[in-house]
């Protein structure tokens, strides 16, 4: 899913959830709008090492979330399931501003601002229509900021406290480099994660009740970024869940084994482990210094016809002709006078993209062609189209630099510190539920 169509399905669900209750499918979010509500800030739900949650804070949380589950109206279990999220997130919030304070690594109000209006940039919108579109949500500004502000605040923590505790040596990162020249040809993997902490295990079942309703969101095609960013425990949710390019035996041993196995953009179910439960996603593979011909950038022209429920022998028929018609011409030149001259229905450029955005079939006739030659018309969309290919740039195989290798290292080794540092944070906590 591009960024534009992300940034369109989190505006739509803004919308779409006004009206909508949190905590059952039917009362309308309306009937008890939040700045009235006096009652529910009064009322405590839980106090984290002295410091209180209302009701009012649960509330807001939980319509934060609902935001990213991509359903308009819930069902009682749905709405526990929320509900117990929005607790522990909350939860976690608290105890991550906490230890930011206590190493006065507290935001100011001023960068949590600036933090919002750059989030608010993320949906090609300004600060006050963003918060104009959550208000109109139910949301107040300040529970978004209040989530923003653990983000913000945790990463502080990781970069500051914990990364100084990471050592990697010079002998490992060399070592490494040497072990990619050995495994060069074998695959990595671009895998994205969602983690779910469990502290207690007398909640490991509920737990696991939670990742499944999640998968279920996500095999609805509510972008696994949205999820993570919303739902994960892990340092990488500030990022979508992203953990960039691994080899195989750089992603956690728990999951590892799941990961071949995954096809492209799929998604695994929930996984538990000890430490809690992951979701994991890979969104690509490529092999280890061997050049992927999805990575060769190229332009390219193309020609389109409209023709209605197209054959096999229309197809055969109609490339028979364009051939001959098309048989000398310059079709990396003027691309509109030649349509023109055809009678095309659309014709255009395409500049600069890789082999890998291509529709598979289409990617297999491009690849062998020579400059300025012409794919087969293939049905498309409505009729017939057929590619000319302009330019074609193969990427140079680079061998990994010391930087970015002990750069990538440090990073997996954090994201394991951060993940026991928030685990110790909980279990050493103390949490009285009201």
């Amino acid at each position: 899913m591009t960024m534009n169509k992300i940034r369109k399905y989190f505006v739509r669900m803004l919308l779409a959830c006004i009206g909508i209750s949190v905590f059952s499918a039917s009362p309308a979010l309306s009937q008890t709008p939040p700045m009235t509500d006096l009652q529910d800030v009064q009322q405590i739900v839980a106090i984290v090492n002295d410091e209180v949650i209302s009701l009012y804070d649960l509330k807001q949380r939980a319509r934060l979330l609902m935001l990213s589950t991509g359903r308009a109206q819930l069902t009682p279990e749905e709405g526990q399931f929320i509900q117990n999220q929005a607790m522990d997130a909350l939860i976690d919030d608290r105890l991550k501003t906490q230890e930011a304070d206590e190493y006065d690594a507290g935001l100011t109000m001023d960068q949590l601002n600036e933090a919002f209006t750059n989030y608010a940039a993320q949906f090609n919108l300004d600060a006050d229509a963003f918060e104009d579109q959550l208000e109109a949500s139910g949301v107040e500004k300040n529970t978004l900021l209040a989530q923003i502000e653990g983000s913000l605040a945790w990463d502080g923590i990781v970069n500051g406290l914990l990364q100084p505790l990471v050592n990697v040596t010079d002998d490992e990162v060399y070592n490494f480099i040497e072990k990619m020249e050995r495994d060069k040809g074998k695959f990595q993997y671009r895998v994205n994660e969602i983690f779910i902490l469990v502290t207690d295990n007398a909640r490991r079942e509920e737990t696991l009740a939670t990742a499944n309703l999640m998968k279920q969101r996500l095999d609805e095609d509510v972008p696994f970024n949205a999820i993570a960013q919303q739902f994960s425990q892990s340092a990488s949710a500030s990022v979508g869940g992203d953990l960039g390019w691994l080899m195989l035996e750089e992603i956690p041993e728990d999951v590892r084994d799941y990961v071949p196995d995954l096809e492209i953009d799929a998604i695994s179910d929930p996984i538990v482990t000890e430490e809690g439960i992951y979701i994991v996603s890979v969104t690509d593979r490529r092999r280890i210094l061997t050049l992927d011909e999805r990575d060769i950038r190229v332009s390219l022209n193309y020609l389109f016809f409209e023709q209605e429920e197209p054959t096999a022998e229309t197809i055969a028929a109609f490339n028979q002709e364009m051939s001959q018609r098309l048989a000398g011409q310059d079709l990396c030149g003027d691309i509109e006078d030649i349509a023109t001259s055809l009678n095309a229905s659309e014709s255009g450029t395409l500049d600069t993209l890789t082999i890998r955005e291509l529709r598979e079939d289409i990617a297999q006739e491009i690849l062998p062609l020579e400059i300025g030659s012409t794919t087969p018309f293939m049905e498309d969309l409505g009729g017939l189209r057929a590619f000319v290919l302009c330019n074609k740039n193969v990427p140079e195989i680079i061998s990994p630099d010391f930087e970015t290798v002990l750069e990538n290292m440090t990073q997996t080794r954090l994201q394991l510190l951060a993940k026991r540092h928030l685990r110790d944070l909980r279990r050493d906590a103390i949490v009285d539920y009201r």
